[in-house]
């Protein structure tokens, strides 16, 4: 007798220029926040979809810049769910400041200063709950899926994959403008592992990518991407 696999939902949350997204299976887990001040919104999707505070399992951060991880303080005042980021990214969420950008590309250089702005990268401080430098396993908050950690974009970057075949990359995956076909991140704190942190995210399993800006994309797409480097 093979185990019954509870049934999916996929809620994703528009923040303006940023994505969030909610995640259903037997446990319900959050995936980033957007910027300050995007508590109430998420708050409303939560409702209109029957979600209580209570309901929330985890709240995981990709990494630690503004617009993914602004109002998780603002959110975790509400829900008794635990906060996890990578290691790297803990001491910035504890001082509530993004870091220093590193461009990897002209769009980079050119929006620097304005995304390097305090009113665009500090937020309120937080000490998440749960730190990980490994692969995690999300079983115990009812969903079926990892936290991977894929470096490139932030050292402290991590991606959520879904047994199923679904991923969550955070920054690791921007749109390339003006097409919003799947391309490389505008900044990078280590340029030299986004490549390979693309490819194990893009294993044979995944079918369909979910960044925190643009998309969805589809695994064609994201192969097309890498294998044209």
């Amino acid at each position: 007798m093979t185990d019954i696999v509870p049934p999916l939902e996929i809620i994703p949350i528009s923040l303006g220029f940023v994505n969030a997204y909610l995640v259903k299976q037997e446990g319900i887990i959050l995936i980033d926040t957007g910027i300050p001040g995007s508590a109430l919104k998420i708050f409303d999707i939560m409702k209109e979809n029957g979600i209580n505070f209570q309901d929330l399992s985890l709240i995981i951060l990709t990494h630690g810049h503004q617009d993914h991880a602004g109002s998780v303080s603002a959110i975790r005042e509400r829900t008794t769910a635990p906060v996890l980021s990578h290691v790297n990214t803990a001491e910035l969420l504890q001082k509530g400041v993004q870091g220093e950008l590193q461009p990897c590309s002209m769009t980079g250089h050119l929006l620097k200063f304005f995304f390097s702005m305090k009113k665009h990268s500090a937020f309120p401080p937080f000490k998440p709950d749960i730190l990980i430098d490994a692969p995690y396993n999300l079983s115990s908050y009812g969903i079926s899926g990892m936290v991977i950690p894929t470096p490139g974009h932030a050292k402290g970057s991590v991606s959520v994959a879904l047994d199923s075949g679904e991923r969550f990359t955070g920054d690791l995956i921007f749109p390339k403008i003006p097409s919003g076909k799947p391309g490389f991140p505008f900044w990078a704190d280590e340029p030299d592992k986004i490549l390979s942190s693309i490819r194990t995210i893009a294993d044979d399993n995944a079918t369909v990518f979910y960044p925190g800006h643009g998309g969805p994309f589809m695994r064609k797409d994201v192969l097309e991407l890498i294998n044209h480097v």
